[in-house]
């Protein structure tokens, strides 16, 4: 394919005149969608993860307690989507920072349950409205709130040139250099336009094709790949090919973290859709099997602590504890008061009542502030 050919298939590579910076290169994407060669291979990639991620809705009608048993998917997600930006938890840290309270949270841990708050605020919007710029403004302004960033323009798209490339390059030394600030509202706007419009194509490609699209033209000074990332989610689920958020990539991605950042430059650079395709297609496939698994081991483990505290005790504030578990594995005296609403020699007999039937075991050792866990949720989150 000669540059003119490229050109219009694809998008345009032009000299940008920047004061700051000097001339350089900027890549500047076509409008969506690119001519796309649906073979048998795609075909079968397309029906694979259709047919996965329908199986995975499917139980997500069947969830008891949806609204909480979705938060240890939301959390491992920004988890994840914040480590591909180089955020150093674990989620055993983020799950033990929340519970000790804000006052002791680590700095990443913010980053994560900002990303959390951001898709969270974002579900709910998109229940009634559609997914239109100002809601990604919104999105990306919770999600920069008081972290690494907060002083780039959170929740505006970039008034400068960004780049892609090892530290401490120069704009002309970048790996990849999206379009300029003056060309990113339009883009912007041609992007959402396309999510917004029917015009037959699978949604599962015009979820790659818009995430593929967004990275290109990477708006925002910084959190472009979180907000990237969370899209994917939010899209999904207002096409409707989720019920419950359930599903997420980030998992994948990271895992596969060179080969996600390669396809994504490879197909910048070569127009070549179809990998990156087959890659985005993968990633739904494997994270659906591994959200069912998840899902189905959280709701036999739930009836399980249900089923022994009912036999031995007829208490309702068991078994929203226990709900409560399945937010976060971790859990205080002083946490289960608030969750609760109960007094605190209540909660306390609630926690030794969780403890002898070993649902609960001591995570730290303290005199005061004593923290509890409920290990066998954990590990299901973790693996």
């Amino acid at each position: 394919m000669d540059s003119r050919e490229f050109e219009k298939a694809f998008g345009v590579t032009k000299e940008r005149e920047d004061p700051k910076w000097g001339n350089h290169l900027v890549f500047v994407p076509n409008k969506l969608p690119p001519e796309i060669r649906f073979d048998k291979q795609l075909a079968l990639s397309i029906s694979r993860s259709d047919a996965k991620l329908g199986k995975l809705s499917g139980v997500g009608l069947l969830l008891p307690n949806p609204n909480l048993l979705i938060m240890p998917y939301l959390k491992k997600e920004a988890l994840m989507s914040s480590r591909i930006e180089g955020t150093r938890i674990s989620l055993s840290e983020l799950l033990l920072s929340e519970a000790k309270g804000t006052d002791e949270t680590i700095p990443d841990a913010f980053e994560v349950v900002n990303y959390v708050h951001a898709v969270r605020y974002s579900l709910d919007k998109v229940e009634k409205s559609p997914i239109d710029l100002e809601l990604i403004k919104e999105m990306h302004k919770i999600l920069m709130k008081g972290v690494r960033g907060k002083d780039k323009l959170p929740g505006e798209y970039r008034d400068v040139q960004n780049w892609i490339g090892p530290r401490n390059c120069t704009v002309q030394e970048a790996t990849f250099v999206p379009p300029g600030p003056e060309d990113v509202n339009q883009l912007m706007s041609d992007l959402v336009s396309y999510l917004n419009s029917d015009d037959g194509m699978p949604l599962l490609i015009k979820c790659a094709l818009m995430h593929y699209q967004f990275e290109t033209i990477h708006p925002f000074c910084d959190g472009n790949g979180r907000i990237g990332r969370a899209l994917i989610t939010l899209y999904l689920c207002k096409k409707k090919l989720m019920i419950r958020p359930l599903l997420y990539l980030s998992g994948f991605f990271e895992a596969n973290k060179r080969e996600y950042a390669s396809l994504l430059l490879k197909t910048n650079k070569e127009g070549n859709f179809e990998e990156w395709l087959d890659f985005f297609l993968e990633a739904i496939t494997v994270q659906a099997e591994d959200a069912l698994q998840r899902a189905t081991k959280i709701q036999e483990l739930r009836e399980e602590y249900r089923k022994i505290t009912q036999d031995k005790f007829q208490t309702s504030a068991l078994a929203r504890l226990i709900d409560e578990l399945f937010v976060n594995p971790y859990i205080t005296i002083t946490n289960t008061e608030r969750l609760l609403k109960v007094t605190y020699p209540t909660a306390k007999r609630l926690i030794e009542i969780l403890t002898q039937l070993e649902i609960l075991k001591l995570a730290s050792k303290q005199e005061r502030n004593k923290v509890y866990i409920a290990h066998e949720m954990l590990r299901i989150m973790e693996v």
